[in-house]
């Protein structure tokens, strides 16, 4: 044992020059990893570690954060392993704790510097870096500092990113990064002083806003504390020793102690309660707080985001599973395409003889899909929420080989893997509509290729991001018919619920939407598909009606927000909130300041205020909108536009037409800078599809 402790101190001694980057080779070592462990029967590997000298028999140990792991989780494992990002690479082995694990800053009288751990392990890490922790750190608002984490993509196995300190307290430092980059999966990462190259963070959440973001940062001050009396001299403790202290910390307080840790956020970016259950994270993104803005006709746009957490900040993949079979080419009997026509059946529908299709194809049922899946992805944020296109339709096993055979297509295709790029949703969502309806109804084959993109499975065209919520838009017009084709009713319908017990224990949501008479004759697979999966399920007896029952469809697990004025007392006008929490308004205000009120309810009751004082002139210049603010404000002033058309068919014709016009040409305007946008998009884009071609 003391020869094991003297070889230990020796390699903390080659830890140290490490740090001071002794060697060119050393230097260019990433700092960070991932841990993974088997938990529950499965290999669960999320957030990111990173390596400090330690005065144990393998001269390093790394840090994360407690809330990565359930601590009564970890304890019936024996060993883990710490990989890098990219590369996958094993480079340490984790057999327990150093000291004594931290608490996650949700739970019961925890705050942010409580949310570490530190493993201990089984032997000197290979290949990688070793971090200093700052002794005395000395950081202010103004100062640089740098995160090291691990890239969603690019091959390396290790990014850094420049960030500017903005507030520093005691419990937390907050940091505004250089650019936008996406942190998923980011929490645990070190964050150094840009002077000294010193740990003098953890990285705990972040906050998208506009072009940049946010960053909450764990103080490493109970850390430093807890690394000077290493448990058992040094040896660690296997996580079996905490199985009582995990536990422990998951039993409620008692009644009438609330244990909160308040944030004491500067501003709109935060507003929750960092405790035991449901909290609500209460973004305003816009206006910024004592913004200036100017009057319009509509009033001011306000908007931002909220969501219900029960731990880290949610980001959300949605899947679009649509059913192209043969009989979404039926009329839905309303105007869904809004040409002042509505569709009616008729028989004889060029391309098939057994078809009733429709006058106007725009007003199909697949249309109405195709129009669902645009309303919604209107609404949606692609900062948090990336979107995937799944059809599906299938050919009768007598047809699968014969003299009806359509080339062995596919029962079920992905158009567009999960992206953040909008604009790829809807081209793919343009080629559903472009196609003849046509197959039979496979939806078991749709619920496996959607769970296939959200996990990242073999076959799969989608990168599988294990921080996020993983949800399935499920639309058909009918029942299943396949696999084993008509007359088996009861085996098709086994295979649908096989499909959802997949998707169950992958822990995917499937929202599904029977559309129609014949989809709500038998239900069961729909139905059943989402209650296996703590989905929804919709009956939408009038398919005409999908486009606006779609918009009921939460994933935030948000049950209202409300937006007011305090100072007018008048609720906002024209007021929106969608899928993933993003929620956007029109309010009036008074000339000089307003203060603004936004509440916030979850599904189980907890709230969120949040206050944001704000001064109107009506000559001031009109405020810059964000990017991606500009479709939601764009889709509110197009509602804007129908009110005031109703207001000029009763009364106030002339005021009314005069708010008509100032709102057409305001629209306007933002459809050329888009189109503006898009065109320079459009040219990187198709670079980028040459280059990997």
């Amino acid at each position: 044992m003391h020869r094991a402790r003297l070889n230990g101190f020796k390699t903390l001694l080659m830890g140290a020059a490490l740090c001071l980057g002794a060697t060119a080779a050393s230097a260019a070592a990433p700092a960070v990893g991932r841990p993974s462990f088997p938990i529950d029967g499965e290999i669960l590997t999320k957030g990111v570690v990173f390596f400090v000298p330690a005065a144990t028999p393998a001269g390093a140990a790394a840090v994360g954060t407690a809330h990565t792991f359930p601590i009564e989780k970890l304890a019936g494992v024996k060993r883990g392993e710490i990989l890098l990002g990219q590369s996958r690479r094993v480079v340490a082995r984790a057999t327990g704790f150093l000291v004594a694990p931290g608490k996650p800053f949700n739970a019961a009288g925890a705050s942010l510097p409580d949310d570490f751990v530190v493993y201990s392990l089984e032997r000197a890490p290979e290949g990688v870096r070793l971090l200093s922790l700052e002794k005395r750190p000395d950081l202010a608002p103004g100062g640089w500092v740098e995160i090291l984490g691990v890239p969603s993509s690019g091959g390396v196995d290790e990014e850094r990113l420049r960030g500017k300190v903005v507030e520093v307290t005691g419990e937390r430092i907050d940091v505004e990064l250089a650019k936008a980059y996406d942190l998923r999966g980011w929490g645990g990462a070190p964050v150094l002083d840009a002077r000294t190259k010193g740990v003098v963070g953890i990285l705990q959440a972040y906050f998208p806003q506009g072009e940049k973001a946010r960053v909450i940062v764990a103080p490493t001050s109970k850390l430093r504390v807890a690394l000077e009396k290493p448990l058992a001299g040094g040896e660690g403790r296997a996580f079996s020793a905490f199985a009582t202290a995990g536990k422990a910390r998951n039993t409620k307080t008692a009644a009438g102690s609330t244990n909160r840790y308040d944030p004491k956020s500067s501003g709109p970016l935060i507003s929750q309660d960092f405790q035991e259950g449901t909290r609500v994270q209460l973004e305003v993104e816009h206006p910024p707080p004592s913004a200036v803005v100017g009057d319009s006709a509509c009033g001011s746009f306000v908007s931002g985001r909220a969501v219900a957490l029960h731990g880290e900040i949610r980001e959300f993949d949605v899947v679009l599973v649509i059913d192209t079979s043969r009989s979404t080419v039926d009329p839905t009997g309303a105007d869904i395409n809004g040409n002042g026509t509505i569709g009616k059946p008729y028989l004889g529908r060029i391309g098939s003889i057994f078809d009733v299709g429709s006058t106007d194809p725009g007003d199909s049922i697949l249309a109405a899909e195709v129009a669902a899946a645009r309303q919604l992805l209107r609404g949606l944020d692609p900062r948090s929420t990336r979107v995937g296109v799944v059809t599906f339709a299938g050919d009768p096993p007598d047809m699968q080989g014969g003299l009806f055979s359509r080339g062995g297509r596919p029962p079920a295709i992905t158009l567009e893997p999960l992206t953040q790029e909008y604009s790829r949703v809807e081209r793919a969502l343009d080629s559903v509509l472009n196609r003849d309806p046509q197959g039979s109804t496979h939806m078991a084959a749709g619920v496996d290729q959607a769970t296939i993109e959200l996990m990242g499975l073999r076959g799969s065209a989608s990168r599988t991001n294990p921080n996020s919520e993983k949800i399935v838009l499920f639309f058909t017009d009918g029942q299943p018919t396949l696999p084993y084709g008509p007359g088996f009713e009861s085996d098709n319908v086994r295979a649908v619920l096989r499909a959802a017990n997949r998707a169950e224990r992958a822990e995917i949501r499937i929202h599904s939407f029977a559309i129609g008479p014949d989809a709500l004759e038998g239900p069961v697979a729909t139905v059943e598909m989402a209650q296996r999966t703590d989905g929804f399920f919709t009956p939408v007896r009038h398919p005409g009606d999908l486009v606006n029952v779609v918009e009921q469809v939460s994933f935030a697990n948000m049950e209202d927000v409300e937006l007011k004025s305090l100072t007018t007392g008048e609720p906002a006008e024209h007021f929106r909130i969608t899928a993933d929490g993003s929620w956007a308004g029109f309010i009036r205000m008074k000339p000089g300041k307003n203060e603004l009120q936004v509440r916030a309810r979850a599904s189980d009751g907890t709230e969120a205020v949040e206050t944001i004082a704000v001064t109107m002139a009506k000559d001031a210049p009109e405020l810059p909108v964000p990017d991606a603010l500009v479709v939601a404000r764009n889709r509110l002033l197009e509602d804007c536009l129908k009110s005031v058309k109703e207001v000029r068919m009763f009364a106030e014709r002339e005021r009314a037409e005069q708010v008509r016009k100032d709102l057409l040409v305001e629209i306007e305007r933002e459809r050329a800078e888009a189109r503006e946008r898009a065109a320079a998009q459009r040219k990187t884009l198709e670079l980028g599809i040459e280059e990997d071609e």
